[in-house]
């Protein structure tokens, strides 16, 4: 947080839930009312990016590498590796940017630039991410690297079992986050 106490960049982690869609609108008021940026970011289980074509082209390589090996003496070459996937993906999400997104990743990106797009409608500075892995980890880690100065989320998801099992996102983030957390609940629960 700034040391002047000013809020000036607030991060909204959503799991597009009800509750998610009270913190987001939540965010979007502070936002007019301090003319601070939201950050919307979305957290994944796993990649977006299409694995299929990534496979294709491990399997022509090793097709290629016994190839060689075969004329060679047994004697192949070096060949880089591909490059580890991207965990972090910057909106918006459109054009080639979503071009190797998987189909469900091109959905997700949809409702992230869906959700950015109406707050921008209203005068709000938005920028959107989604990231890849465990969500309360994601969401702490994206504080940090883009010093946000408060984080609005919802204190409950997608459900509850899913609560009991793994434990509740917010009460994770709230304990580790490096900036204050305000927590929206959803009604009826």
């Amino acid at each position: 947080m700034r040391t002047d106490g000013v809020i000036a960049k607030i991060l909204v982690p959503t799991d597009f839930s009800s509750g998610s869609d009270r913190a987001w609108s939540m965010a979007r008021r502070l936002s007019a009312t301090l003319g601070a940026e939201l950050m919307l970011v979305h957290v994944l289980p796993a990649t977006p990016v299409e694995m299929l074509s990534r496979y294709a082209l491990e399997e022509a390589r090793a097709a290629e590498r016994a190839r060689q090996a075969d004329h060679q003496l047994g004697i192949g070459r070096e060949e880089p590796e591909l490059p580890p996937l991207p965990r972090s993906f910057a909106g918006p999400f459109v054009g080639e940017r979503v071009a190797e997104f998987s189909l469900a990743g091109r959905e997700w990106a949809a409702k992230v630039d869906e959700w950015a797009d109406g707050a921008k409608d209203d005068g709000c500075k938005v920028s959107t991410l989604m990231r890849v892995g465990t969500p309360y980890q994601e969401i702490v880690a994206t504080a940090s690297e883009e010093n946000v100065d408060l984080i609005v989320m919802a204190t409950h998801g997608r459900g509850e079992v899913h609560r009991l099992l793994v434990g509740s996102v917010a009460d994770k983030v709230i304990r580790m986050a490096p900036c204050p957390v305000l927590t929206v609940k959803n009604p009826g629960r």
